[in-house]
């Protein structure tokens, strides 16, 4: 299979928001400390709301709709529209467009309690058909120690994602397409997180979706901890578990942040080995036990207020016993953040099968048009 045969099949799959984990350690310590989810993405807390401002190079209120449609202390409202066009070599070289979101969001609190449901289309399945165009992609229940705060004890259960990994925002990454997070795998589960700016762990267990089909239909759990071992240096370690009908899957990942505040520059760096064994089957009576090996290392710069760089390579070998399965990837992405509400993006990427050796490159370049409601 050649590289840019995954090109195709990165930029078919759409896009989801997610929070930046380029401000953690550069703009704040946790994820939770700018959203009002316990791992980042989604609704922005009132901290999170000033920052979208900050970061903009004209401002305006950054609330849901600019305040313009008030809603009680108790519920939070939000959304992401996004769509993308531009050049795509698969290796055939063709122009472009397409849509990748359209979310809502609404958060209703009661105290220690909280209802978070994220709404909008649903990917295709299925050779490209799905029951119906709308669903939940998540919908929990949370209860909080500290309510109203982004530190403390935080429990939830229902449809999410489980916690693993640095969470870049960009789903092509090969530690979030590939390393147990791919695009759309959230699933039902129950999550116990505990955060502090010293430190977080996560606990996530999970189950096969058990009424449509997923991009993950796996069973399983994961753990994963950070430790800020200084306000400028994070460090973090996972493992997961997964088993499908046919196979079972184990992870351990490795990662680190690291920001420089001279040059206002954060590195980032997730290494992860998953061992996957495959059952033996009438058609594959030798079963299997591939082995791989997945990273992406991300250099972010800050070239102004409003002038967001991100530098990345990236690596997936899908089986290191074998030759030339290898893909690297070189990424740039320069994010202009217009408004509070308006992102423009640069999206670019080359990927090489075996250094070239395995078939036709392939590469994009795609502008994105990202508004939060």
């Amino acid at each position: 299979m050649k590289a840019a045969l995954v090109v195709v099949l990165v930029l078919l799959a759409g896009g989801v928001a997610h929070a930046y984990p380029q401000y953690q350690l550069s703009r704040d310590q946790t994820c939770s400390g700018c959203h009002l989810s316990p791992s980042g993405g989604g609704l922005l807390s009132e901290n999170g709301l000033a920052t979208a401002e900050t970061v903009s190079q004209l401002g305006q209120a950054p609330e849901f709709f600019y305040g313009k449609v008030p809603t009680p202390d108790w519920l939070a409202l939000g959304g992401d529209i996004r769509g993308a066009t531009g050049y795509i070599q698969t290796p055939e070289r063709v122009l472009a467009a397409f849509p990748m979101q359209l979310e809502l969001y609404a958060r209703a609190t009661f105290g220690n309690f909280a209802v978070h449901i994220t709404g909008g289309t649903r990917p295709p399945q299925d050779e490209g058909s799905y029951p119906v165009p709308l669903w939940t992609r998540e919908h929990y229940i949370q209860w909080q120690q500290n309510a109203g705060e982004a530190t403390g004890l935080f429990i939830r259960a229902g449809r999410f994602m489980p916690v693993f990994g640095l969470r870049f925002a960009e789903h092509p990454m090969y530690t979030r397409r590939n390393g147990g997070t791919a695009l759309y795998s959230d699933t039902y589960g129950v999550n116990v997180s505990y955060i502090d700016p010293k430190f977080e762990a996560h606990a996530s267990g999970f189950i096969k979706d058990p009424l449509i089909d997923q991009v993950e239909a796996r069973n399983g759990g994961a753990l994963y901890a950070e430790v800020r071992a200084s306000e400028t240096l994070q460090i973090g370690a996972g493992g997961m578990y997964e088993q499908t009908d046919f196979d079972k899957k184990v992870r351990v990942t490795a990662t680190g942040k690291l920001y420089l505040p001279g040059p206002d520059v954060l590195l980032q760096l997730e290494a992860q080995f998953m061992n996957q064994l495959v059952d033996e089957t009438a058609t594959n009576p030798a079963g299997g036990a591939p082995k791989q090996l997945i990273g992406n290392f991300v250099a972010t710069k800050m070239l102004n207020d409003f002038l967001m760089l991100d530098v990345g390579i990236g690596h997936f070998d899908s089986n290191i016993r074998i030759k030339d399965l290898d893909r690297d990837a070189i990424d740039v992405n320069l994010h202009y953040f217009l408004t509070s509400h308006v992102e423009l993006l640069l999206n670019a990427r080359l990927e090489l099968m075996a250094f070239g050796n395995g078939g036709d490159p392939g590469a994009y370049a795609l502008g994105q048009l990202h508004y939060r409601l």
